[in-house]
């Protein structure tokens, strides 16, 4: 939740296209591949199914993000 609000509120920034993460675009792609995978994994072992286009894939690696929290946001709702 802390990070899907810090997310949000650096969207929101209007200066959101500047900003820069100090990470190389192979470490971010790490992360985020690997919050991917974890996303998967959280759904399979609770028996939920997740839609192709939930986790679809955009340019935008923030977005990717966001949308792989809010399905991991939902897995752990429906679990409980």
């Amino acid at each position: 939740n802390n990070l899907m609000s810090s997310l949000d509120a650096l969207k929101a920034d209007k200066n959101y296209s500047k900003i820069s993460i100090q990470l190389t675009s192979e470490e971010l792609d790490v992360l985020v591949g690997r919050i991917y995978e974890y996303t998967l994994k959280l759904a399979s072992d609770n028996e939920i199914e997740i839609a192709s286009d939930d986790l679809e894939e955009e340019k935008d690696v923030i977005k990717n993000l966001q949308s792989y929290l809010e399905v991991q946001r939902r897995i752990f709702a429906e679990a409980a």
